[in-house]
């Protein structure tokens, strides 16, 4: 037990001094600026529609983008035999994008999605009642959406991104005829994003290809 101990100390030693000149993934980047911005999504649960609109925003470091995100979706639930009803998906939490390459006017976009939300119910159907009252149901979820697509440079202070991506729910306990798993599925979103990028280069630097 003692040699372990020793062993154990050691090594912890070794690892901070090597720390000491390690290098990080944000040690040679630059803030670029910041954005903000809405979010939209359409989606199917097990065939149901369903429509989201949020927002977030964040920094710009280079070509990678860190934020916060908050997103809600309503999906109109069919049950044969009786009225259809409702079921909403609330979520929101870290952002993490990459824009490739970031001057180009079109260009590869890819984002990351990590949240916690919870799921709302309601016997109504959002579409023909417009003051639906969701009952909470599941408040305690991981949310997951990775995504990829195209952006566009609309101006220096704008850009557009169409994305498809998978959205992917742990904790759903099931509920209105849908099981554990409905949300895990393919979703598609518009995101705008209105802020500084970093667009104009300083003439020190290298144009990228």
């Amino acid at each position: 037990m003692k040699s372990f101990l020793m062993l154990a100390f050691w090594a912890f030693c070794f690892v901070s001094l090597q720390a000491q000149s390690e290098q990080t993934l944000f040690n040679n980047t630059k803030v670029r600026g910041g954005f903000g911005g809405p979010i939209f999504t359409y989606g199917q649960i097990k065939g149901n529609r369903g429509f989201g609109a949020g927002g977030g925003g964040g920094m710009v470091f280079n070509q990678t983008m860190i934020g916060a995100f908050g997103h809600g979706e309503m999906f109109s639930i069919e049950r044969p035999g009786t009225n259809n009803a409702s079921l909403a998906l609330g979520y929101g939490g870290l952002w993490l994008g990459y824009s490739i390459p970031t001057r180009k006017a079109v260009h590869g976009y890819a984002s990351l999605k990590i949240g916690a939300g919870g799921v709302g119910i309601s016997e109504q159907d959002i579409w023909w009642d417009d003051d639906t009252d969701f009952d909470d149901y599941d408040a305690a979820l991981l949310v997951l959406v990775p995504e990829v697509g195209v952006e566009l440079n609309v101006c220096h202070w704008m850009r557009l991104a169409g994305t498809v991506g998978y959205r992917y729910v742990d904790g759903f306990q099931g509920a209105l005829g849908l099981d554990q798993n409905a949300f895990n599925a393919p979703v598609f979103g518009l995101t705008m994003r209105f802020g500084w990028f970093g667009h104009r280069a300083e003439k020190s630097e290298v144009p990228q290809r």
